[in-house]
């Protein structure tokens, strides 16, 4: 497919518009419809408006405004490099910390398990007793 911006000039230019006509009655400033045109999407100030600019501007020239959206999308993404993700390292003070607070952890439910089973001997014992 040709480029979105070549596709909103040419739509234009062959239904013999000119950019301020357009940016009358669209109600976009005509700096914003030429920077569409020539892809320029960083004068726009946010990829929201580039959207909304390019559906609106595609729809008057009786285009598929959500389209040309779809295909503004997949552009940017194209050009942009993704970051990429990296697992953070961690420091030996902070593994220690974490070893000791799971070791605790851990003794703590042994220590749970432990009492709850005396208590039940306990209740258990005094039953046989009473019996």
């Amino acid at each position: 497919m040709s480029s979105i911006g070549r596709v909103l000039q040419q739509e234009r230019e062959q239904q013999g518009r000119t950019l301020k006509e357009v940016s009358d009655a669209v109600n976009i400033k005509e700096g914003y419809l030429d920077a569409l045109e020539k892809e320029d999407f960083d004068v726009i100030p946010g990829a929201v408006f580039v959207k909304g600019f390019i559906r609106t501007y595609a729809e008057y020239l009786g285009l598929d405004g959500a389209g040309l959206v779809t295909a503004y999308k997949e552009e940017v993404l194209a050009r942009k490099p993704r970051p990429e993700v990296r697992p953070v390292a961690q420091s030996p003070e902070r593994a220690g910390r974490e070893k000791r607070q799971k070791e605790r952890n851990r003794q703590s439910k042994w220590q749970g398990i432990t009492i709850l089973s005396g208590i039940i001997l306990f209740l258990l014992l005094i039953i046989w007793l009473l019996l």
